[in-house]
């Protein structure tokens, strides 16, 4: 429990927040009536029982992906203003039903929008790649004039933000409009959706699943297609899980390509760990291509010394690809939903002309041990120090790992141990990539698909690339299904039925483009036989 001054502030937040929504975007009582952190309704289910939305609204938030969005944008088929409100009114009931947002300034979006509209029409172009599109953003990021708490109780007291990050100048410039900043949990070292300041965000499927974490509200908007596309950070699988989570897709680039500079800090400065990085969420393959090539046509390194200098890649297309399999390790064996959705991929692929190379891997254990002996070398503990002046108990999800976070004292040997092991690992893998001259691997995302609040555990299959600082990506496919995947140990078929299943693809380091290129082949053969299109997923 917080102190009573903090109590204030935190409640002083929330109705600050809720007072952002217009009347008429509010959800009926009888509808609301059904929401809390046990139901096992879809949010998108109660979205339709709202009945809030109108026909056109319901359109360009469901039926089109960024991509085609900006086509309708730049050929003025549809306004700016016009796609802008429908994604902020659906934000809105967003918030009233699975609670993913951290700050709502929807009238300066608005406003934007309009200044989008005007540009177009008096100057005959676009304003950029991003022209007219709304973008959400990770709370962590700053946005001029507005908060970035990050969950933190102590950080309520932070004035609003004086600069943009960086990468807000970006999208800015290219025209896109921010509309709105999404939860994190936490401390942000934990997959799951609770702070002490803006409470749980819910599964955009389940209501009483994670959203995943760190990036928990844009993961859950994203699967509620309250956004298109949004800009999380990965330093463990912060972005990846909550795809996973969601049923969208995400994508974790090689550390300091796209810039990261001037967010609100949470690392101590000079932080020897992982490097974290941020990365695009999105509904289709091909956005998240859309993303990460146009932030790099910038040349970001320009205005970031964070940023390296490598240009964006424009890469001949390819019909197939040779890919590594990775199905499984006997230290963090998957569940069975997870297992048979990768069989089930890997055969589709096989039929598709990909080649496929089942592959010996290295070990995860020496990969996780190295990973948490990486993030407990800041020996002033400074996130927990955060929650101290708060006066914040730790979650139960941050407890679980708060020992291994602290640790003892790391010495200087310590930080060279643990990029030695790093340096070993990276050789281990390297063998493994030359001996089988894969494109790609694909393996598990999680050791299970989501699954319910504080159940998450351990990032082990993601955080291993982000120790090898390696490109991955999340393509959601199929689901979990309790009348195909049998119970067994610490698994419960019937409480993961019906989530979203996914497949991870995995690149080596620097090779985003080739990442990129190899989620969109694998995601359109995934989804050819669907009844859909990879670029424009139902809901």
């Amino acid at each position: 429990m917080v102190s009573a001054e903090w109590q204030k502030l935190i409640d002083e937040k929330r109705a600050s927040l809720d007072s952002v929504i217009p009347q008429e975007w509010r959800v009926p009582g009888n509808v609301l009536a059904k929401v809390s952190n046990e139901a096992t309704i879809s949010g998108l289910t109660l979205l339709k029982e709202s009945n809030l939305l109108n026909a056109r609204e319901q359109e360009l938030t469901e039926k089109y992906d960024a991509t085609a969005l900006l086509d309708l944008l730049a050929t003025k088929q549809v306004s700016s203003v016009e796609v802008v409100t429908a994604f902020c009114k659906r934000a809105a009931i967003a918030q009233q039903l699975i609670n993913p947002l951290a700050e709502m300034f929807f009238d300066d979006a608005i406003e934007q929008a309009k200044e989008r509209d005007g540009y177009l029409a008096c100057e005959g172009k676009v304003k950029g790649p991003f022209h007219g599109l709304p973008i959400s953003i990770k709370d962590m990021i700053n946005i001029k004039g507005q908060f970035a708490n990050l969950g933190y109780v102590s950080y309520l007291k932070k004035p609003r933000a004086s600069e943009n990050s960086v990468i807000i100048d970006i999208l800015l410039d290219g025209g896109a409009v921010l509309y709105c900043k999404t939860t994190v949990p936490q401390a942000l070292f934990v997959m799951e959706g609770y702070s002490t300041v803006c409470g749980t965000t819910r599964n955009a499927h389940n209501l009483s699943h994670t959203p995943g974490g760190s990036s928990s509200g844009e993961g859950a908007l994203v699967g509620f297609r309250g956004s298109v596309l949004g800009v999380g950070s990965d330093i463990g699988g912060s972005v990846r899980a909550p795809a996973l989570c969601n049923g969208v897709y995400g994508f974790r680039p090689s550390s300091d390509r796209l810039p990261y500079s001037k967010q609100q800090q949470f690392f101590p400065p000079g932080w020897p760990s992982i490097t974290c990085t941020l990365g695009p969420l999105a509904v289709s393959a091909r956005d998240l291509t859309l993303f990460f090539k146009h932030v790099l046509l910038a040349e970001p390194w320009k205005v970031d010394s964070t940023s390296h200098a490598i240009h964006w890649r424009e890469l001949p297309p390819v019909k197939t690809l040779k890919i590594g399999v990775w199905r499984d390790d006997p230290a963090f064996s998957v569940y069975p939903p997870v297992s048979r959705i990768l069989s089930s991929a890997v055969e589709k692929l096989r039929k598709a002309g990909h080649e496929i190379v089942e592959l010996e891997a290295p070990s995860i254990v020496e990969a996780v041990i190295t990973s948490f002996k990486s993030f407990s070398l800041d020996n002033n503990a400074t996130i927990f120090k955060y929650l101290e002046e708060g006066g914040e108990d730790l979650s139960p999800a941050l407890s679980v790992i708060a020992q291994a976070l602290k640790g003892p004292a790391a010495t200087l040997e310590d930080v060279w141990a643990v990029n030695a092991s790093k340096e070993s690992y990276r050789e281990e893998w390297a063998r493994v990539w030359r001996s089988h001259n894969i494109d790609v691997l694909l393996c598990p995302g999680s050791r299970n698909t989501s699954v319910p609040h504080g159940m998450y555990g351990n990032p082990v299959w993601t955080v291993i690339w982000n120790l090898l600082d390696f490109p991955a990506a999340v393509i959601p496919y199929l689901k979990a299904d309790k009348t195909l995947d049998k119970p067994v140990d610490g698994f419960d078929p019937e409480a993961v039925h019906g989530s979203p299943g996914s497949v991870q693809v995995v690149g080596w380091r620097f090779q985003d483009e080739e990442v990129l290129r190899a989620t969109e082949i694998i995601a359109r053969d995934l989804h050819s036989q669907e009844g859909k299109s990879s670029v424009m997923p139902r809901i």
